[in-house]
């Protein structure tokens, strides 16, 4: 979709052809990100590890239904797409990557009611494996480095930077921190960004679980807290993995 007008609600539905039949959805709506200029107010939720719990099954359609719809609808209104921004999913959307059915029932049947209004950036973690629905199921800014695509990236949304990142083993490398470390040097001059928050899997350092940390994180958070105190924005990093919320 382009040339689409800032803070504006658009109306759309799906059309699927079959055996030149076509098949309708119903009617959702999403609203685009204010201009960055305008320094527009908003909310977001920021979640993890929602892959299905043999122990717990529902607990994901809970956590959408009871934990974020109906809460806001009962504080601030019915309308998803104009009370919330964006959700951050900071890794393991489902428990095994590779398996299509876990996608489609595990993941996007229990958060379709939301999703379907307000967008999601997710990153990866590590039951994703690396698959390829991630990249074929989401469209990230393809901004990060060449070759790395989906893998890092950032966008913003009024005067907020969001960056997300892979803290996976195979993609612990310099090119990745370098790539951070240039779009903050960015963000620093940009007198439109106010705030930045990056999003990656694993912790630097939990309480809950110490073999889940890892060092490569605290590589990324030596990077935001110098960007921090040298630009005087403040910035948050989310992570998941630890299960400890």
């Amino acid at each position: 979709l382009t040339d689409l007008e800032p803070d504006t609600r658009y109306y759309y539905r799906v059309i699927i052809g079959m055996d030149n039949q076509d098949e309708f959805s119903d009617l959702y709506s999403f609203i685009t990100p204010p201009e960055a200029a305008s320094e527009n107010s908003f909310r977001i939720v920021a979640m993890s590890d929602m892959q299905k719990d043999s122990s717990n099954p529902d607990k994901f359609y809970e956590i959408i239904h009871d934990g974020v719809i109906d809460y806001l609808s009962y504080e601030h209104g019915d309308s998803l797409d104009k009370e919330l921004a964006m959700v951050l999913v900071t890794g393991d959307l489902v428990d095994n990557g590779n398996s299509h059915s876990q996608w489609v029932d595990d993941f996007f049947a229990p958060s379709a009611d939301l999703f379907s209004y307000v967008p999601l950036y997710p990153v990866f973690g590590n039951h994703e494996q690396d698959t390829d629905f991630f990249t074929n199921y989401f469209d990230m800014p393809e901004n990060g480095t060449l070759d790395y695509k989906e893998h890092w990236y950032y966008t913003d949304y009024s005067n907020l930077r969001l960056i997300g990142l892979d803290s996976n083993p195979d993609y612990r490398i310099q090119i990745q921190l370098d790539c951070l470390e240039n779009v903050l040097a960015d963000d620093c001059v940009d007198e439109n960004i106010d705030f930045v928050f990056t999003q990656l899997h694993h912790p630097y350092k939990s309480e809950l679980w110490l073999p889940g940390e890892t060092d490569y994180t605290g590589s990324v958070i030596e990077l935001m807290e110098n960007f921090t105190e040298q630009c005087g924005k403040p910035s948050i990093h989310f992570f998941g993995h630890t299960h400890g919320y």
